[in-house]
């Protein structure tokens, strides 16, 4: 009684776990098939458009989220748009997803497309490849900088991209969170990268893309 009473307690605690991890190789494997999925679209774009290695024909700056999504929806296999919660059958697929590294929610609200196997693409279309935006200085979490006084130490930050693509690799099942389901690519004029930001899940996508498998997020 008292070995079963063991093996018992060793399962309970060691069960969770095994969960836990078959998850996130679950997460893992579709982050890496949605990935590559997006760049096969943006690939068939390019090709289209006669411009291999340049995207601002699809992310044409002069159009608006909603324009790019209807466009970028023709490169997916049966992709259902989104263009706002309150077309038909929309409303579920515009909700919060968690950050990664800090405390608070980030409204998934932009035009999406839905495909097939549940994954969730919103596109934000920026008005220019460039920007500068005042923000505040930032440590690797994410967090503003305080100065002595308890201020945010002003900051200026170039962007250089066309558009974000926010995208959820199991639809709306939870966690919906960055650095576990969901990531942030950044269209550049001539190439597309991931987001550096930790909040939005830079750490764990990194770590995706160069094999390493393993994902880096706080629990909220």
């Amino acid at each position: 009684m008292i070995t079963l009473g063991i093996i018992g307690v060793v399962a309970a605690m060691t069960l969770p776990s095994l969960i836990n991890n078959y998850k996130e190789k679950e997460l893992i494997t579709r982050t890496k098939k949605a990935y590559s999925i997006i760049q096969n679209a943006i690939l068939l774009a390019q090709i289209e458009n006669g411009e291999v290695g340049f995207n601002t024909s699809l992310f044409d700056t002069s159009k608006s989220s909603e324009e790019v999504t209807k466009n970028f929806a023709k490169y997916f296999n049966g992709a259902k748009v989104c263009p706002n919660r309150n077309t038909d059958g929309c409303d579920r697929f515009f909700y919060s997803l968690k950050f990664a590294s800090k405390n608070g929610l980030y409204n998934f609200y932009y035009p999406k497309l839905i495909l097939p196997d549940n994954t969730i693409i919103g596109i934000k279309q920026n008005s220019a490849c460039i920007r500068t935006a005042a923000d505040c200085k930032q440590n690797s979490a994410g967090e503003c900088i305080k100065d002595e006084n308890g201020n945010n130490i002003p900051d200026t930050v170039t962007h250089t991209d066309c558009a974000t693509l926010y995208f959820d690799v199991n639809g709306t099942k939870l966690p919906n969170q960055f650095g576990r389901d969901a990531y942030v690519l950044k269209i550049q004029t001539n190439k597309v990268i991931h987001s550096n930001w930790a909040p939005e899940g830079s750490e764990s996508f990194k770590n995706i893309i160069t094999g390493i498998d393993k994902l880096e997020y706080t629990k909220f």
